[in-house]
C-alpha cells in the first residue's frame, strides 16, 4: 500500500525539491539547503547521503559520476520521471501547519526572571542575529528573476519572516526598557 504525500518523511520531499530546481551532488545539495531553506527547513548534513541512497533505491532520483571541480569525481543526482511525479502529486495537497520550534521565543516567555539589562542585552543580540539574515534575504532577492520563481518566492519569504522577527525584537526592547531595573 503506498503512503500518502503527506505521511511519508519530509526530507524526501526536501531532497527531491533541491535536486528538482537543479541536478546537484550531496555536498551541492547541502549547501542549497543552507542558503535557500535555511528559515523553513533544517537538514543535519549526516542524513543527506542516506536519503540520496534511499531516493535512488526507490528509482525517484538517479546518479551520475562526474569530474569534480577540485578533487575527485562526484555524483550528481538528478529527479528521475518518477521522482518528478511524486514531487508534483506532493506539491498539489496542502500542508499541516507548521510546527514552530523557536527557543528564543521560550527564553523570552521567562524573561521577568531576567535583570533589564541582561534580558535587553539578549535581545539585541537575537536583533543583530536576524538583521544579518534579513540584509542576505535582500541581497539574495535583488539577485534573482521571477524566471527563478520558487527560489524568489521562498526568498521573499525568508524576507518577510526576518522583517517581522526584528520588528518584533525591536517591541520586546521597547517593553523590556520601560520596565523598573
Amino acid at each position: 500500500m503506498e503512503t500518502k504525500p503527506g505521511k511519508e518523511k519530509p526530507l524526501k520531499y526536501v531532497m527531491l525539491a533541491g535536486i528538482y530546481n537543479e541536478p546537484r551532488s550531496g555536498y551541492e545539495l547541502t549547501k542549497w539547503l543552507q542558503v535557500v531553506g535555511q528559515h523553513c527547513w533544517s537538514v543535519e548534513h549526516s542524513s543527506v547521503y542516506p536519503a540520496l541512497r534511499e531516493l535512488e533505491k526507490e528509482g525517484l532520483i538517479s546518479s551520475e559520476r562526474l569530474p569534480g571541480t577540485r578533487g575527485p569525481e562526484r555524483s550528481i543526482y538528478s529527479v528521475t520521471d518518477s521522482g518528478r511525479e511524486k514531487l508534483t502529486v506532493w506539491v498539489a495537497n496542502a500542508s499541516p501547519r507548521p510546527a514552530i520550534k523557536d527557543e528564543q521565543i521560550l527564553r523570552v516567555l521567562c524573561f521577568d526572571l531576567l535583570p533589564r539589562e541582561t534580558a535587553l542585552r539578549q535581545i539585541a543580540e537575537v536583533r543583530a542575529h536576524h538583521q544579518s539574515q534579513l540584509e542576505f534575504f535582500l541581497a539574495r532577492q535583488a539577485a534573482l528573476t521571477e524566471k527563478q520563481l520558487g527560489p524568489l518566492l521562498v526568498t521573499r519569504r525568508g524576507v518577510l519572516a526576518e522583517q517581522a522577527y526584528v520588528a518584533w525584537c525591536d517591541e520586546v526592547s521597547e517593553i523590556i526598557a520601560r520596565r523598573p531595573a
